[in-house]
């Protein structure tokens, strides 16, 4: 039996979790903390651990690591992969990624300073501990919008695009001193030029420096009066599309530069007018993903090519000398819900609604029937996901537009307790 210690099992990573069961693999979980939000535990299954700790001495958790003899550690979440970094490293297990670019795989100044050493397109870029600083480089940079994020988050979590100074201060204001919904703290600011163009993101699992393409999924966001951005559609692309070779073969050298020679990478890519320039990517499966929606849409998915890239990896290999890397089955949108006021969740008429929609598959719901609920400022406050999948996209199409005003509605809102 395969032995698997998952570190932060969470988003998507325990789907990866749950099929590795399936598989019939030994798991062992490892918290990285005992401070993450409480948000990640959503859909927890701790039933798939022969083992669970958590993480508060790294010399401890190796110990512990060791004696459970895994022949992989991988990442389920953002907030894993610096530790599963370490331990891959300390353990010398053969499905692991270059160390020396761990830190470029999660600090996104980091990153994007090894893609232009790379003479890779990229964003231009300068950190800050103070407004002052900041406030050099976004007058030396001349033009807005830019962007002001932290250097380690996910989920756009305290992501501002800002249009003028004022706007710029006041994101720096609100993230300096802080701490991050990967319980980071901001103790600097990143601030980036604003890549205006189409945003992608392309899903890939490499094994042994090959990689094989499961995803280019095109983005939609939404910016907040706040001046934060949120998630509002992800819509699965053709592989002819014309951008499609663009994006992967760019994608694949940013995978290259960072030392990612195993398992997922899921990188979100701004196609400019100059060409694609990266955003950001990350060394986990992109957390949106749902492994019945891929079996609809591509019959195959990152989350399920993660699980053959460990437990059968002579058929994953032949996946990677196809001529093609995926077909789209069926079109799909994944639709992150965007609240716009305060209110008490209730899903019940929603999801009445939801179910008279042709395109209608799935609904995941992150809060409860009764909790309270504010406006949508990031990932983290979305009430949940509607999953649509058809053959014919104007049927998609107008049951995404359907939602949206039921939305506008307060469907799934009550006011007062």
């Amino acid at each position: 039996m395969i032995r698997v210690v998952v570190v932060d099992g969470f988003s998507s990573g325990k789907f990866v979790a749950s099929r590795l069961s399936e598989k019939g693999c030994v798991l062992m979980h490892v918290a990285s903390s005992g401070d993450l939000d409480g948000y990640y535990y959503k859909g927890f299954d701790q039933a798939l651990y022969e083992q669970m700790i958590v993480n508060a001495d790294f010399a401890t958790t190796l110990a512990s690591v060791e004696r459970f003899e895994p022949q992989f550690i991988i990442a389920g979440a953002e907030t894993g992969v610096l530790l599963a970094d370490q331990l891959n490293e300390r353990l010398r297990l053969p499905y692991r990624n270059d160390f020396d670019k761990t830190s470029a795989r999660r600090n996104k100044y980091d990153m994007i300073q090894c893609v232009t050493h790379a003479q890779l397109p990229a964003a231009r870029q300068f950190i800050a501990g103070t407004w002052e600083l900041a406030q050099d480089w976004i007058r030396h940079h001349g033009r807005f919008p830019v962007v002001i994020k932290p250097l380690e988050s996910a989920g756009a979590d305290g992501v501002y695009i800002c249009d003028t100074l004022l706007d710029c201060e006041r994101a720096v204001g609100k993230l300096l001193g802080t701490t991050n919904k990967l319980n980071i703290p901001n103790s600097q600011v990143l601030i980036q030029e604003y890549l205006a163009g189409s945003e992608y993101v392309v899903n890939m699992v490499s094994l042994e420096g090959q990689q094989l393409v499961t995803e280019v999924v095109r983005y939609q966001k939404q910016r907040v009066k706040e001046g934060g951005t949120v998630y509002d559609i992800d819509e699965l692309i053709e592989p002819d599309a014309v951008v499609y070779p663009i994006l992967v073969d760019y994608t694949r050298a940013v995978v290259r530069c960072l030392g990612i020679r195993n398992g997922p990478s899921h990188a979100e890519v701004m196609f400019t007018e100059e060409g694609p320039k990266l955003v950001e990517i990350a060394a986990r499966t992109d957390g949106i993903l749902r492994p019945d929606v891929s079996a609809q849409t591509t019959g195959l998915g990152q989350i399920e090519a993660v699980v053959l890239s460990i437990t059968e990896a002579d058929m994953f290999v032949q996946l990677l000398t196809r001529a093609f890397d995926y077909r789209r089955l069926q079109h799909t949108y994944n639709v992150c819900l965007i609240n716009r006021s305060a209110g008490y969740f209730d899903k019940d008429l929603f999801l009445t609604e939801l179910l008279k929609l042709e395109s209608f598959f799935d609904a995941v719901f992150y809060v409860e029937n009764g909790q309270q609920i504010g406006a949508t400022h990031d990932v983290f406050s979305q009430p949940g996901t509607v999953y649509l999948v058809h053959a014919n996209p104007a049927v998609v199409e107008a049951d995404y537009r359907r939602i949206r005003m039921l939305e506008a509605q307060g469907v799934y809102l009550v006011v007062g307790e």
